[in-house]
C-alpha cells in the first residue's frame, strides 16, 4: 500500500468525521472566554463585551474593534483543552482500529513505519486544521459582533489587517500541531482514547504551569531575559513566531515534532503485538 494512499484514507478519516466539526466548534467557543479588555480592576470576557457592554464604549476604543479581539482570543481555556481538542479527530479512530483487529491486517500492507508515518502526519494536520477552522469561525464572529476599524483606530496598526489575519491563523495552524504531538506520542503506548486523552490534558496542563512557575520566579528576580527564554518554550509562542517575532523559535517545535515521530516508531516496534 503506497504511503500517500494511507496518508489520504488517514486525513479523510479525521477531517470528515463529526469529531472534527464539534471539536472547532468547541476550539471556538472557548475563544470567547478569553480576556477582551478590563475594566474598573475587573477582567471582562470576550462573551461579557459582545451580549452587556455598551455598544457606544466599544466603538470609540481600538482595543475593542473586532479586529483586536480576533487577535486576543486565544485565552486560557484554549491552551487547557488544546491537547483534547487537537486529538479528537484522529487519536479515537486510531485507538479504535487497533481494538478491533484491522491494524492487524493493514501492518502487512504497510509495515511500521509507514503506519507511523501516517498517524503522526494526519494527526498533526488534522489537529492544526480543527484550531485553525475553529479560530476561524471566532474571528467571523468577531467581524460580525464588534465595530471595524475606523480611519482613527487603523493608525495604530502597523502592517495590513490581512497579513495580521493570516498570521495569526497560521500561527493557530501551528498551535494545533503542537497541541496534538502528546496524544500521538501516548496512542504508541495505549489502546484506550480516554487514557490518552486525559492524560494528554494533565501534562499538558502541568508542563504549562511549570514555565509560568518559573519563568514568573525568574521575572521577580529581575531577570527579566531569562524569563523570556523559559516563555519561548510555551505553546501560544507559535502566534509570536509567525507574527514576525523570532521565527527560528518554530525550528524548536518542529524538532520535537521529529522526535515524537521517532519514539512513536520506537514504542510500536518495540512492542510485542507491534501495536495490535
Amino acid at each position: 500500500m503506497k504511503f500517500f494512499r494511507l496518508l489520504k484514507t488517514d486525513l479523510y478519516r479525521a477531517v470528515a468525521h463529526a469529531d472534527f466539526g464539534a471539536a472547532a466548534l468547541l476550539f471556538g467557543a472557548l475563544c470567547f472566554t478569553a480576556e477582551g479588555c478590563v475594566d474598573a480592576g475587573r477582567s471582562i470576557t470576550i462573551l461579557e463585551l459582545a451580549l452587556s457592554y455598551p455598544a457606544e464604549q466599544i466603538s470609540s476604543r481600538f482595543l475593542l474593534s473586532g479586529y483586536h479581539l480576533f487577535l486576543a482570543g486565544i485565552g486560557p481555556y484554549n491552551l487547557m483543552f488544546a491537547p483534547i481538542l487537537a486529538a479528537l479527530p484522529s487519536i479515537p479512530g486510531f485507538c479504535l482500529e487497533r481494538r478491533n483487529g484491522y491494524l492487524r491486517l493493514l501492518l502487512p500492507r504497510c509495515g511500521v513505519t509507514r503506519r507511523c508515518l501516517s498517524l503522526w502526519l494526519s494527526a498533526l494536520l488534522s489537529g492544526g486544521l480543527v484550531v485553525m477552522v475553529g479560530y476561524g469561525l471566532y474571528g467571523l464572529c468577531s467581524w460580525i459582533l464588534f465595530p471595524g476599524l475606523t480611519a482613527e483606530t487603523a493608525q495604530w496598526i502597523v502592517g495590513p489587517v490581512w497579513s495580521g489575519v493570516l498570521a495569526q491563523l497560521a500561527g493557530a495552524f501551528f498551535f494545533g500541531m503542537v497541541a496534538a504531538l502528546l496524544p500521538v506520542l501516548l496512542a504508541g503506548v495505549s489502546k484506550n482514547a480516554y487514557f490518552i486523552l486525559c492524560v494528554s490534558f494533565a501534562l499538558f496542563y502541568t508542563y504549562c504551569n511549570l514555565l509560568d512557575t518559573l519563568s514568573n520566579r525568574l521575572f521577580d528576580c529581575g531577570e527579566m531575559e531569562k524569563s523570556f527564554q523559559v516563555m519561548m518554550f510555551y505553546p501560544t509562542s507559535v502566534f509570536q513566531c509567525f507574527s514576525g517575532h523570532q521565527p527560528w523559535r518554530l525550528a524548536l517545535w518542529i524538532g520535537g515534532a521529529v522526535a515524537v515521530l521517532g519514539l512513536l516508531r520506537l514504542c510500536m516496534s518495540r512492542r510485542l503485538d507491534k501495536g495490535v
